[in-house]
């Protein structure tokens, strides 16, 4: 199955699929994917600074919240969007991103590719992005 970049970008505040007198169900992903976790980051911690060859992720929010600054591989113009519980965030191939956490955040991410560490460095590319005095 191939996934459609295009139509994935920042999701915030996603609605119920289905609500019933037993409670309700949010899809986060439908799509196939080899890897789940749940990453838990302290406050006024850093994470990320670096791009994926071939992987995606998405990320959902579970508790938290952080900044998430982004570009592209070929872009010298830093992004920064602020990511809260509730919040779905899709980081595609190629795009070199890094996280800073405002408070203690508790995520789970969904990804492409295994994440055994074998397979995730041989995937990814470490830039120097952010740092806590340019953020």
């Amino acid at each position: 199955m191939k996934i459609n970049l295009k139509k994935h970008k920042l999701f915030k505040n996603l609605k119920t699929n289905l609500q019933d007198k037993r409670g309700s169900i949010l899809s986060l992903v439908n799509t196939k994917s080899q890897n789940i976790s749940l990453i838990i980051s302290e406050k006024n911690t850093i994470r990320a600074n670096h791009y994926h060859k071939t992987d995606w992720h998405f990320i959902y929010v579970l508790d938290g919240s952080f900044n998430y600054y982004y570009k592209s591989i070929d872009s010298k113009k830093k992004n920064k969007v602020h990511i809260k519980k509730g919040d779905l965030l899709f980081t595609p191939p190629k795009l070199i991103h890094a996280t800073f956490h405002t408070t203690k955040t508790s995520m789970i991410v969904i990804s492409k590719n295994l994440r055994d560490q074998k397979n995730y460095e041989k995937d990814l590319v470490r830039v120097k992005f952010i740092n806590h005095q340019n953020k």
